[in-house]
């Protein structure tokens, strides 16, 4: 009976589950595909194996340990291959047709299924209309189907598994969404990437204008930067071998030779192998070491498939230019050159900010905890750093610039000062020349045309004393022009002697021709002068036409003031004022006939000397005169 029993229950256990095995609901950890309308996340439905490096046939997949354990993606463990497994089911009455996307940053994406157990793996064939990045599946309705997908990444520092299944008509918005999560972001490093590209602009036009080389390096710099950020943000999250590329190979290649533009141009800015010799080797060792690290890096990147070499290469590099900075920026404080200090600030931001960026990408897991999502960005804060450097830069160039127009002014005023120097020096030598030539003139007219005329008026004289009381006329004539030409030539010589060109020769000279002229008439002279004279010089021209006026005057009141006193007085300040006052009848200015062209005379010689000359009635009586001359 009981093994009747038994035998009952055995049947009826296998028939239900036959029953079961052709009608059964999908497992739990199944994805149903047709429940999900955009995309489904295989985070718990999925299992995992990271190969250690071993060959793995496509037969072999189906027997590997898989685990619920996500495997590691940190870059020690890039160049091992990844092994998804998960099963999808389609309960819907019509073809389902789905992408299935791993994440970003993979070189190898393959795909197998398994149609019924037992069966081969097969690799899924690629469709013609396969996105970069997705694989396209299908399923028709009431067919499950378990998938497995090999991946391996590409030698990035970014990598990203987040394997997920999405419908086919949302595929193309799911690219957008994904491309713009961090949309602003990217705002900042396209405005980063135009301010390069004006900074290019502006190296050129200062090339351009001022034939200075080193903006043309600066400009070669920016375009490296500027180019970096825009294609990073281009293809930011776009799955594609171009992006594999950039990110691995290109990002690292536009850093260092920005860098290396950079130094160079640095070196000619501030000239530091004449102004900085010590300096100047450092920023040079930096150059060969950044040429090195290119070829190495290049090498290893193409030849060999050990990513972690990649990374020693990159990191020292990146140690070595971080070393630089900390050696400029203290040799720049040290110096204490305003110059430098400004360059060494924009460096010391970008330092900090490159040292932050450095290590978020190394060690994510450390600033993730304590960062919101907004700074959670390596690239921000590099891109901070780049920016508070090229103000300081600026801020470097403006005081630069200022410096050289403050050196151009003062080496053209210089040679203007030169000039001039010059100038008064040829101006001196022809006017020491024309007073050596006026004393030679003044002493051999004094020697030989006066020693004549003096002659001619004692010869005149002895033939006066002879004829007595028959003199003829044209005796006194000759003899009283040789007295006129005698005054004359006195004159004449006083004017000429360069030694006599002061005020003090001028007041004294015309005091004592006064007082003479006035000896022997019946007119009272007197004359004020200063109690000081200063030292100041008058050059003959002005003497003379002065004296020359003075004398016309005095000779207008001799003959037509009537006057019994005349007053003559010397001003002395920043010009020379001389008036003369007489008691006399004064002067009728509608009736000037009796003064012929004396007064316009006058006038001629004081205003050919850039002087003043007035003539006006006193209210007491008399006349009064003022000659009016810059000093």
């Amino acid at each position: 009976m009981r093994l009747k029993c038994c035998i009952l229950f055995l049947l009826v256990f296998a028939c239900t589950s036959k029953l079961v095995v052709a009608g059964e609901p999908p497992r739990s950890d199944t994805v149903r595909i047709d429940q999900y309308r955009l995309i489904k996340r295989l985070s718990g439905v999925s299992v995992w194996f990271q190969n250690s490096g071993r060959a793995i046939s496509s037969n072999q997949i189906i027997s590997l340990p898989y685990t619920d354990v996500v495997p590691d993606i940190s870059p020690r463990s890039s160049q091992k291959d990844i092994y998804l497994k998960f099963t999808v089911t389609n309960q819907a009455d019509s073809l389902v047709r789905f992408y299935f996307h791993p994440g970003i940053y993979f070189s190898t994406l393959e795909l197998y299924r398994l149609d019924e157990p037992g069966d081969k793996v097969e690799l899924l064939q690629e469709f013609s209309d396969e996105t970069e990045g997705f694989k396209k599946m299908e399923l028709k309705s009431k067919q499950t189907m378990v998938y497995f997908a090999k991946l391996k990444f590409a030698k990035t520092n970014i990598r990203v598994l987040t394997p997920i299944l999405i419908r086919d008509y949302y595929l193309k918005p799911y690219i957008i969404y994904h491309q713009n999560t961090e949309r602003g972001f990217n705002i900042i490093t396209f405005v980063l990437s135009g301010m390069l590209l004006m900074m290019i602009f502006y190296s050129i036009a200062v090339f351009i204008l001022n034939r200075n080389n080193e903006f043309l390096y600066y400009a070669g710099f920016a375009f490296c930067m500027g180019l970096m950020f825009f294609i990073k943000s281009y293809l930011f999250r776009v799955p594609s071998n171009f992006s594999n590329l950039f990110e691995g190979y290109i990002d690292f290649i536009l850093q260092s030779l920005g860098t290396f533009v950079y130094l160079t141009f640095l070196r000619k800015f501030i000239d530091s192998k004449k102004n900085f010799a010590w300096l100047h080797k450092m920023m040079l060792f930096e150059q060969v070491f950044i040429i090195i690290s290119i070829f190495l890096f290049s090498y290893l990147y193409f030849n060999t498939a050990s990513y972690s070499w990649l990374t020693n290469v990159e990191n020292l590099s990146k140690y070595v230019w971080i070393l630089g900075a900390v050696v400029f920026v203290i040799y720049s404080f040290k110096k204490n050159i305003k110059l430098l200090n400004y360059l060494a600030v924009g460096h010391s931001v970008l330092l900090v900010c490159g040292l932050v960026s450095m290590l978020m990408i190394n060690f994510p897991s450390i600033f993730k905890n304590y960062l919101p999502p907004y700074l959670n960005n390596a690239l921000l804060f590099y891109e901070i750093g780049l920016v508070t450097e090229l103000m300081f830069f600026l801020t470097a160039l403006a005081f630069k610039n200022k410096a050289g127009i403050e050196d151009q002014t003062k080496e053209r005023e210089r040679l203007k000062l030169r000039t001039e120097m010059q100038d008064f020096e040829k101006q001196l030598a022809i006017l020491s020349a024309q007073q050596d030539e006026r004393n030679r003139i003044s002493a051999d007219m004094h020697d030989e045309l006066g020693s004549g005329a003096t002659h001619i008026k004692l010869m005149s004289d002895i033939i006066k004393a002879k004829m007595k009381d028959d003199v003829l006329p044209e005796i006194d004539k000759i003899s009283n022009s040789a007295n006129e030409l005698i005054d004359k030539m006195d004159t004449l010589i006083w004017t000429m002697k360069s030694e006599n060109d002061s005020i003090v020769s001028l007041v004294t000279y015309i005091r004592f021709y006064a007082l003479e002229f006035f000896e022997i008439t019946s007119i009272e002279c007197r004359v004020q002068t200063p109690s000081i004279f200063p030292t100041i010089e008058i050059s003959g021209g002005k003497r003379r036409n002065l004296f020359l006026a003075v004398k016309e005057t005095l000779n207008n009141v001799l003959k037509h003031s009537k006057a019994s006193q005349v007053l003559i007085s010397f001003d002395i300040g920043d010009k020379l004022l001389i008036t003369i006052t007489d008691n006399g009848v004064g002067i009728d200015f509608n009736n000037l006939r009796q003064f012929g062209s004396g007064l316009n005379n006058i006038r001629k010689r004081i205003e050919s000397i850039e002087g003043t000359y007035k003539i006006e009635n006193n209210q007491a009586g008399g006349a009064r005169t003022i000659f009016e001359i810059k000093l």
